[in-house]
């Protein structure tokens, strides 16, 4: 529990037998509760359920029979369905067979809730880092990638991924943006590994362009700008 209010936390009341609940005296951010969860329990295999998101009841079960099968693998990873505040729900089952970090490093298709991960790949990458405010799955995952090998994907939908009020999030775009540079900044030697000098620069201007899609109107078109002069998308190298 990352200091939710008192008056928030009435779900947290009377959980079932076997529940371990931590509560942080301070909001620390997502980063910080995943690791302090992680370093709290002793299995091997760890999974994360944000706290607006669901699984269906398969997900633990497919996912770690995957594992099993895969015992090279360093996590597995599922297709989910994005649920919007306008009722839409819009799901994302195609995603490839095995995730390798090049394609991670140019599209975010691991989502926090939506896999399962090796305790010793966890340790051998140091851990989620507890100053990622934003992005922080993908800093984890290019980083688990990169360093362990590509993980598979169990093939059905079996996430319920809540996605937040487009007007909240447009007003979060610039600092989003912002703390997108510090991450690539961290992991700049991880990505030019990959697409060579500039690459860094080609990833941040995807991220203008993703908020220029998002946003539309006057903002967009600044985001679009902004894109424009950071140079082509790292996307281009994966054409859909």
């Amino acid at each position: 529990d990352d200091a939710t209010p008192a008056s928030e936390a009435r779900t947290l009341e009377n959980l079932p037998d076997g529940v371990r609940l931590i509560r942080l005296a301070r909001n620390a951010g997502v980063s910080t509760s995943r690791q302090i969860g992680t370093e709290a329990t002793n299995a091997d295999l760890v999974a994360y359920l944000d706290a607006d998101d669901w699984w269906e009841p398969r997900h633990l079960g497919a996912l770690e029979g995957m594992l099993t099968r895969r015992p090279e693998a360093p996590a597995s990873y599922t297709g989910v369905v994005k649920l919007y505040p306008d009722g839409r729900q819009v799901p994302f089952p195609n995603k490839p067979a095995m995730l390798d970090v090049r394609e991670a490093i140019v599209r975010s298709h691991v989502l926090p809730s939506g896999f399962m991960v090796r305790r010793a790949a966890l340790e051998a990458i140091g851990g989620w880092r507890r100053d990622r405010m934003v992005v922080e799955y993908w800093d984890l995952s290019v980083r688990l990638l990169d360093r362990c090998g590509p993980m598979p994907l169990v093939p059905e939908l079996l996430v319920n991924y809540r996605v937040g009020n487009p007007a909240s999030i447009n007003t979060q775009h610039w600092s989003a943006l912002r703390k997108w540079r510090r991450t690539l900044a961290l992991n700049r030697v991880l990505v030019e590994k990959h697409f060579g000098r500039g690459a860094p620069r080609r990833r941040w201007a995807q991220a203008f362009a993703d908020r220029r899609d998002r946003a539309g109107g006057l903002r967009g078109a600044c985001y679009g700008v902004a894109a424009r002069a950071l140079g082509p998308p790292l996307r281009d190298e994966f054409p859909q």
